[in-house]
């Protein structure tokens, strides 16, 4: 079963999906993973698999479209010096920094490109718990226009760099993967999407659920992009 305990700063450590439909989301991802949820606060819930945590599920403030969307959290020790340098960089910071219970600080931005992503200040250096298996995060992605532009922003905060050729590329620290980057078409939204591992029939369930494909996908074990009923991205990766 791997657990983390601890990210180094520019990892994504954290997911969450928010939602007009708390209730209904959180019955589509259980009918698909079989996850459980305790309340953190007002609105938000702790995602679980066999009692670890795995993300987030929260509802969504009044006034916003009727549209879901997961929201990917890279990790920093400094949240008030990385908002600044989203600023700096272009970026464009939309809430915070705030406190998130006694567990750490977050801030939402959005990036040069338009890719909203979230940045979180844990007090314990633990984000997600659980992952790499069927259930759980087990990858990322960057879906962008301009991989180049990218490197220059997650590169000036946190030292990352793209390596790779053609479509299919990485956002790397230190030799160490952090994320892939899919070049998309111009035109397309930038953002980030989390990949949750997944069982054979996953796909097939998820359609069964309601949710759509957002690319074209087949069987695992090639990675399938969907959204779910309320329109968030997410893909499923094979884990078996």
């Amino acid at each position: 079963m791997p657990r983390r305990t601890g990210y180094r700063p520019g990892s994504p450590c954290w997911v969450d999906c928010i939602t007009p439909d708390l209730d209904g989301t959180q019955r589509f991802y259980t009918e698909l993973f079989g996850w459980q949820y305790t309340a953190e606060g007002p609105g938000y819930h702790l995602a679980r698999l066999g009692g670890e945590i795995i993300g987030g599920t929260g509802a969504a403030p009044p006034g916003l479209p009727p549209v879901a969307s997961w929201t990917v959290y890279l990790a920093t020790k400094d949240i008030d010096a990385t908002s600044g340098e989203v600023r700096r960089l272009g970026g464009r910071v939309v809430m915070g920094p705030v406190a998130a219970g006694a567990d750490g600080r977050l801030c939402l931005a959005v990036d040069p490109d338009g890719a909203p992503v979230g940045f979180w200040e844990g007090h314990h250096d633990v984000g997600v718990v659980l992952a790499d298996e069927a259930g759980t995060v087990c990858d990322f992605e960057l879906r962008t226009p301009w991989p180049e532009r990218a490197e220059r922003f997650y590169g000036g905060l946190f030292g990352c760099s793209v390596r790779g050729e053609g479509t299919r590329l990485s956002l790397e620290l230190g030799g160490t993967r952090l994320a892939g980057i899919t070049r998309t078409q111009p035109g397309e939204q930038p953002y980030w999407l989390p990949h949750f591992g997944a069982t054979p029939d996953a796909v097939a369930r998820a359609h069964a659920l309601g949710a759509t494909a957002q690319v074209p996908d087949g069987d695992l074990p090639a990675p399938a992009q969907l959204r779910d009923p309320w329109g968030a991205h997410f893909a499923l990766t094979p884990t078996f």
